[in-house]
């Protein structure tokens, strides 16, 4: 049998290829930004083509996982995801995708496709019309009452998360308490039953990780992710089983979506909670009345009721399918304002931080005027992040030589991580001693400040997030630099640097200094990176300031790569030219250099050779989308040199 007379496929024509595309992009970026709820869109879209219903619903399933594991990836840098608890609920999901697809197919059997879309519909209405309602009044209520307040977690979650029952509880970092299991099932299985419906079980997953179990808005649907690609692997495999899976629909949908889902993840970081809520409440309402609004059609196919006009079923099914794309419209077009608000907002920031007169152009080099929050006009207050072990040795060394050589305020905390916290479940006398070792680990530092003459105060706390506490501690201070240290350069503790020095490099104010164990800032020599952008002319006038402290000798470079033009190859040419005569007026003696090849080895390679120690290179670089992180090459720098590098930021 060809695929044209197969019984569960459609030809497809280049304008259907092209309709699935613009689709699955659209999906895509909901999908990154609520969860995976966005997938629910892509079911009704592909039923209007003229696709089954239980087709649509597990080719939609099939392009799930692979779109789910990009989205939780990429908004685990983020420090988004709660794996654990995606699990823990993805394996009681599982069963009920497995299920669920065996109740689809036993009502498919029967009844046919009305009866099957008639399914679909009810559970559409059902489903959305409670949930919907209430988490679009709740965002509406979170907006106005809370402002900039933090969120605070829900009644029923409080509640829940006061049961205990022994021998079932299990602690995720997202709640930041143990709760039991026995909760996690139920959710888990209704999550599953619905993505094996209507192939999206995040309208019940997402609210309720964030409602009955407490996850933070932005960790549920990221963690929701997990649980989809969890849900998505055994669906597809019960599907495919029975040859229901149109595998064409699902790449071109997944090539579609693979582009979106990164844009929608970005999205979530410029946004405030309530707005996610509002995002998942629009849709979840509009997709409500849409597949409503096809239910009769449905009923007068089965011979339930009165058989509609002959005109009346087209009509319904239109405005039905203009719903949708209404539904789909709005999303997205929050996704949008949210992503050009955010990346304005970041804009602006760093224009208000490089005054007029200063502005970037070929002979100047830009300096920040607020210096408040960065070492450049001024060294007065420091920030030590330390855990006390051996890694932290090198931080410490330089934080207090440099606080004593600038005469500044050193401030040092020593955080337990989320993770630790576990411990407090089992006994107040852990999570004490683990306290205590930190507080004894701060004396020590003391000791060590009051000896060289440096004003010292410490605190040890404990935080859900390392970073976040860091990073709230250095903007309470408005401290001027954050000194960290970096774990080892081999094996698993080379990974990503660490992600606590990754998140707070990528979201502090101000700059942050990272020393691994062994290295010393004596001020032999200094390298600065730049790239032509105002962050590496930030770079460079923070190397004139250290320079001038230390005395120290400075080597400019801006690196070229093997595909660039040749203007590209001027252009960095005259990048150096133009910062080296920078730092000569400021009285630095200086050099230029032009390395090719891969920018982050030519970077610490320049270092090694001139026996560097410290490496300088700015937050951001000037391709793509404005980060949020760390960049790339900053990343590998930091990774990979043996000196230390101060990352600095605009504002």
């Amino acid at each position: 049998m060809d695929l044209a007379t197969a019984t569960n496929f459609i030809p497809l024509n280049a304008l259907d290829v092209t309709y699935l595309l613009v689709v699955g992009f659209i999906g895509g970026l909901v999908s990154g930004f609520i969860g995976s709820g966005g997938a629910f869109v892509l079911t009704p879209a592909m039923m209007s083509m003229g696709v089954p219903g239980i087709v649509a619903v597990a080719s939609n399933i099939c392009h799930k996982f692979p779109k789910a594991l990009v989205g939780a990836i990429k908004r685990a840098k983020y420090g988004q995801v709660d794996v654990k608890l995606g699990l823990v609920v993805g394996v009681s999901a599982e069963a009920g995708v497995i299920y669920g697809a065996h109740i689809q197919q036993m009502i498919h059997q029967r009844f046919g496709d009305a009866g099957s879309n008639l399914y679909v519909s009810l559970a559409f209405v059902i489903i959305l019309g409670i949930i919907g309602s209430y988490v679009l009044w709740d965002a509406m209520k979170t907006r106005a009452d809370a402002g900039d307040e933090p969120e605070k977690v829900a009644r029923l979650a409080r509640w829940v998360q006061t049961i205990h029952i022994p021998g079932t509880m299990v602690y995720f970092k997202s709640l930041n308490a143990r709760v039991s299991v026995l909760f996690t099932i139920p959710l888990g299985f209704a999550t599953g039953m619905l993505a094996a419906t209507i192939a999206v079980g995040g309208f019940i997953g997402v609210p309720a990780m964030h409602y009955v179990l407490g996850a933070p808005a932005l960790m549920a649907s990221a963690t929701e992710l997990v649980t989809a690609f969890v849900m998505g692997v055994g669906g597809t495999m019960k599907y495919a089983w029975s040859g229901l899976v149109d595998i064409r629909l699902a790449m071109i949908i997944l090539a579609g979506s693979l582009f979106g889902i990164q844009l929608g993840a970005i999205g979530t970081t410029y946004v405030k909670p309530h707005m996610i809520k509002m995002v998942m409440g629009v849709i979840m309402v509009l997709v409500m009345i849409s597949r409503a609004i096809a239910i009769p059609v449905y009923l007068s196919e089965l011979d339930l009721i009165d058989k509609l006009a002959p005109h009346l079923p087209g009509a319904l099914l239109n405005i039905s399918f203009v719903v949708l794309i209404a539904a789909l419209a709005s999303g997205a077009a929050i996704v949008f304002a949210a992503l050009w608000s955010g990346i304005s907002a970041s804009r602006r920031e760093a224009l208000l931080a490089t005054s007029a007169a200063t502005a970037f152009s070929p002979d100047t080099v830009a300096s920040p005027a607020n210096p408040q929050l960065s070492p450049l006009g001024r060294f007065e207050r420091f920030l030590l992040a330390t855990d006390g072990s051996e890694y932290s040795a090198g931080a410490v060394r330089e934080a207090l030589r440099m606080a004593g050589k600038c005469g500044a305020r050193l401030r040092a905390v020593s955080v337990i991580a989320g993770g630790d916290a576990e411990l407090y479940a089992m006994g107040e006398q852990l999570i004490t001693k683990e306290l205590n070792a930190a507080r004894a680990c701060l004396d020590d530092v003391h000791l060590l400040a009051s000896s060289v003459g440096v004003a010292y105060e410490s605190e040890a706390s404990q935080g859900n997030q390392v970073y976040q506490e860091i990073v709230s501690q250095a903007e309470k201070m408005q401290a001027d630099l954050i000194i960290m240290g970096r774990r080892g350069r081999h094996g698993m503790a080379r990974l990503m640097v660490g992600p606590s020095t990754v998140r707070v490099i990528g979201h502090a104010r101000c700059n942050v200094l990272v020393v691994p164990r062994a290295a010393k800032l004596s001020g032999r020599h200094f390298v600065v990176a730049s790239d032509g952008s105002r962050y590496g002319d930030t770079a460079a006038f923070t190397a004139a300031q250290l320079a001038k402290l230390y005395g120290t000798p400075v080597t400019v470079i801006s690196v070229t790569r093997p595909e660039h033009s040749e203007e590209r190859r001027r252009e960095a040419h005259q990048i150096v030219n133009r910062l080296v005569s920078f730092l000569k007026q400021e009285g630095v003696k200086v050099e230029g250099k032009v390395p090719h090849g891969r920018a982050d080895a030519m970077i610490v390679q320049t270092a090694v050779e001139k026996n560097a120690d410290l490496i300088i290179v700015g937050s951001r670089g000037r391709t793509g989308l404005e980060r949020v992180l760390l960049g790339n090459t900053s990343e590998r720098v930091i990774d990979e040199a043996h000196c230390a590098v101060l990352v600095v930021k605009t504002a």
